[in-house]
């Protein structure tokens, strides 16, 4: 990223812009795009000369400063669009001019953009496991080495069967570094009048006495947003959880979904999205923290969330919040932890989520997911116990409303899968 011009301060620096740079594009297809700044660095991306809150959406670089991000043109424009990435970082901002030529074969002046994310710095590649060594390791030392969980093989020889085919093949694992979003939180469950109704959740719970549960797990497509509410931007996360419901405590981890939809010339339109991976941990962790794992909509992604010592082994006493995010379809998996400190962690609860959260303090409006699905929605009662399909145990479901306005419902497949379906932004 270039330097801070000479005679800016730190306190008001004097952004530099670096030379403008043209992409091509397919007309009418969501395309990744990826560009380098600084570690961390909190972007605006909007249209050139249009920096106004409502026509904006905020990215986050990763550790190694790369930030990515799908952007679109309806097809109708075939119109030429200015665009803008302004991000700051360690006191110093940096504007980065983009035009986007839509429906145009790529050239030299106007190549395709950059559309991967590399492997973070750090990364390592797990060997793959037979079953004779995977059951040769004490279940502390599958976390340590990077692999998520290991099922009781005789309690839950079937979800023993699913987790030795994912541990069978090499897995990149990415650093566990992460990079605070401050403008954004998850929220323990808001209750509105009436039964199972909340402003911020749709899903199902698992209620119980304390104690109940220790780690939760389920696997999705990540929903990729179909349309946007001119003018807004829309955020939608799915996640699952421990307590939250009535608790202080929550203890999350998933994907989020969000969505621009910019008015350019009359009609044409000019569309941004971006999907990430995140992990929550409340009251300890007020927003939410993006990791470094590559997110694509439709990727394959399985989260495991539980409560364990600062080895990993599961222990509803043993102190720390554990999150596997695994990419099924990029082969990257991420595991990380935090501490609990005076947090008191209940275990009464266990969720599988789709949120709209908090950004800025306030309700975002709903991304357009039209229909998700989550699978291989499971729960463990007891360190080392059997994972309890969440139809066995579910006895909660919440609706997301807005007033009297239904935003997202959900509905069962038992045993262990569920879906979604948005009804609106608002």
């Amino acid at each position: 990223m270039p330097g801070r011009r000479s005679g800016a301060s730190a306190q008001n620096p004097v952004p530099v812009v670096a030379p403008a740079r043209g992409f091509s594009i397919p007309a009418n297809v969501h395309t990744a795009m990826v560009f380098e700044t600084q570690p961390g660095a909190a972007c605006d991306l909007h249209p050139a000369g249009v920096s106004d809150a409502a026509h904006t959406m905020r990215i986050y670089a990763n550790a190694d400063g790369y930030v990515r991000f799908y952007v679109h043109t309806t097809e109708q424009s075939q119109l030429d669009a200015d665009m803008q990435l302004d991000c700051s970082a360690a006191g110093s901002v940096a504007i980065y001019p983009l035009h986007v030529r839509t429906g145009a074969a790529p050239t030299a002046e106007m190549p395709a953009p950059r559309s991967s994310m590399p492997a973070p710095k750090g990364s390592r590649v797990l060997p793959a496991l037979t079953d004779e060594a995977a059951r040769q390791l004490a279940d502390a030392d599958v976390i340590g080495l990077g692999y998520p969980p290991r099922p009781d093989a005789s309690a839950s020889p079937e979800n023993y069967s699913k987790w030795l085919d994912l541990v069978s093949r090499p897995i990149t694992l990415v650093p566990p570094q992460s990079v605070n979003r401050s403008d954004v939180s998850h929220k323990t469950l808001e209750a509105q009048a009436g039964p199972a109704t909340s402003a911020n959740w749709s899903g199902y719970e698992a209620q119980a006495r304390p104690g109940s549960y220790v780690a939760v797990t389920g696997e999705w497509l990540v929903p990729p947003i179909v349309s946007g509410e001119p003018g807004f931007t829309t955020w939608s996360s799915m996640w699952v959880g421990l307590d939250g419901d009535g608790q202080i405590d929550l203890v999350q981890a998933g994907t989020e979904q969000n969505f621009l939809e910019v008015a350019v010339f009359g009609t044409s339109r000019i569309e941004f999205a971006t999907y990430y991976a995140w992990t929550e941990l409340l009251p300890n962790q007020p927003t939410a923290q993006q990791l470094g794992l590559a997110i694509n909509a439709l990727d394959d992604v399985m989260v495991t969330v539980w409560v364990g010592d600062s080895r990993g082994a599961i222990n509803a006493n043993g102190g720390y919040g554990w999150f596997y995010v695994y990419n099924r379809t990029q082969n990257q998996a991420s595991v990380t932890n935090t501490p609990l400190g005076s947090t008191s962690f209940s275990g009464s609860q266990t969720e599988w989520i789709v949120e709209r959260p908090l950004v800025n303090g306030k309700y975002a409006e709903l991304s357009d997911y039209a229909v998700a699905s989550m699978f291989n929605a499971n729960a463990m009662r007891s360190p080392g116990g059997a994972w309890t399909p969440s139809f066995s145990i579910a006895n909660l479901q919440d609706t997301m409303v807005n007033g009297n306005t239904q935003l997202s419902i959900a509905g069962s497949y038992p045993p262990s899968s569920m879906f979604f379906i948005w009804l609106s932004f608002h």
